[in-house]
């Protein structure tokens, strides 16, 4: 399996720093959340950023596969 590469959602300071693409090092699954709108029920990914090598979490659905 590949790495998938993303580009992190640009409400981020990272992306306003111009830290804008890496690739998903890992994530977590929320646990069983009934209603879909609840924040904690989403994915949270961790990306490992290409300019500064730095390791962010963001929301998984937020970001934009390329």
């Amino acid at each position: 399996m590949s790495a998938q590469r993303v580009q992190i959602p640009a409400y981020t300071d990272r992306w306003m720093m111009g830290d804008r693409y890496g690739v998903i090092v890992g994530y977590s699954k929320p646990k069983n959340y009934l209603d879909p709108k609840d924040p904690r029920g989403r994915t949270i990914a961790r990306v490992k950023l290409d300019k500064s090598g730095k390791t962010v979490r963001v929301i998984l659905d937020d970001c934009e596969h390329i």
